[in-house]
C-alpha cells in the first residue's frame, strides 16, 4: 500500500477545519450542526467525514510502516503522531526506530531534535549527534545546520569544534538552507563584531571560532538576503557596505540593503511568511 507524501499537508487542513474552496455560509451566519446544507449533509455529517477521512490515513500509515515496513511510511505516521494527534511520545518511538533500524534521514532529523530539544526524553547533546549525521550525510539540510551549532557550541566535558561545524554550516548552505549562509555569515565576520545574529544552542560555554574573512561574510551575507530574504543578513549587509568593513565602502548599497531589511521585517509582521511548521 503506497501513501502519498504529500497528503500530511491535506490532513492538517482537516483537521484544522479549514476548506481548500469558500463554504456556502462564508458571508453568512453559520448553519447549526443538523440543518441539512445543499450538499444534503448536515454540518455533524461533513465533521464525521473527514474525521473517518483522517482516521482511515492513520490506518493506511499504520499498515504501510508496521507490516509493510516502509520506511518513508513510518515517517508519514511519525508526522501523523506529531500533528495531528499530538501523541509525541508515539512519535518520538517511531522516529527513533526509523533511523536506528532503517537510517531513514528525515526520521533521523526528527530524532535528533527530540533528544536536542528534550522532549520525550532527557536533552542530551551528544545522543543527538549520530542521528544528526546520519540526516546531514542524507541530504537534510536541517540536520546540517543543527548539527553544526551543536558542535559549535562546547559542553562541560565536550570542546567546541569549529571546523566540523564550519564544513557541516556550509554543506548546510550548499543544499539551499539560506539559514545556514546567514549563520556562516556571522562566523567569518568574527566575534567582535556588532551583527544581528542566530541563536545558538546554548551560551554558558566557550563557543567556536573562525578566522576573520570579511570577503566570505560578505558572499554568505548576500545569499542569505538576496535569495533567503533573511531580513537580519541584509542588515549585516548594510553594515558592511557602511562601515567598509573588510570590504570596499558603498553607501548606495548601505542605503539598498538597509531598505530591503526593513520591507523584509515588515512584511514578516504582517505574517507574510507564516506557515505550518509541525
Amino acid at each position: 500500500m503506497h501513501v502519498d507524501a504529500d497528503k500530511m499537508t491535506f490532513i492538517c487542513s482537516f483537521v484544522l477545519n479549514a476548506s481548500p474552496m469558500p463554504l456556502p455560509w462564508s458571508k453568512k451566519k453559520r448553519p447549526g450542526d443538523d440543518e441539512v446544507l445543499e450538499s444534503g449533509m448536515t454540518m455533524t455529517e461533513i465533521m464525521d467525514e473527514r474525521k473517518e477521512y483522517v482516521n482511515n490515513i492513520g490506518i493506511e500509515y499504520r499498515f504501510g510502516c508496521y507490516e509493510e515496513k516502509r520506511a518513508d511510511s513510518c515517517q508519514l505516521l511519525g508526522e501523523y503522531f506529531e500533528a495531528v494527534q499530538t501523541d509525541f511520545k508515539a512519535a518520538f518511538d517511531v522516529f527513533r526506530s526509523n533511523c536506528e533500524q532503517r537510517q531513514f534521514p528525515r526520521s533521523c532529523f526528527k530524532y535528533g531534535q527530540y533528544l536536542a530539544a528534550g522532549k520525550e526524553c532527557e536533552p542530551c547533546f551528544k545522543q543527538a549527534i549520530p542521528p544528526l549525521r546520519m540526516s546531514c550525510d542524507g541530504g537534510i539540510y536541517k540536520g546540517c545546520r543543527v548539527l553544526a551549532l551543536i558542535l559549535w557550541n562546547g559542553e562541560p566535558d565536550r570542546l567546541p569544534d569549529s571546523e566540523q561545524a564550519e564544513q557541516l554550516m556550509r554543506r548546510a548552505a550548499e543544499l539551499g538552507d539560506h539559514e545556514a549562509s546567514w549563520i556562516l555569515s556571522t562566523w567569518y565576520m568574527g566575534s567582535s563584531a556588532k551583527l544581528k545574529r542566530e541563536k545558538t544552542v546554548r551560551s554558558d560555554h566557550k563557543m567556536g571560532a573562525l578566522s576573520r574573512d570579511m570577503e566570505k561574510a560578505l558572499s554568505y551575507g548576500l545569499k542569505a538576503c538576496d535569495e533567503g530574504d533573511i531580513y537580519q543578513s541584509c542588515l549585516n549587509v548594510s553594515r558592511m557596505y557602511r562601515l567598509g568593513d573588510g570590504i570596499p565602502k558603498d553607501e548606495n548599497k548601505a542605503k539598498q540593503y538597509n531598505a530591503r531589511a526593513k520591507e523584509l521585517h515588515r512584511m514578516i509582521k504582517k505574517g507574510w511568511n507564516a506557515g505550518f511548521t509541525g
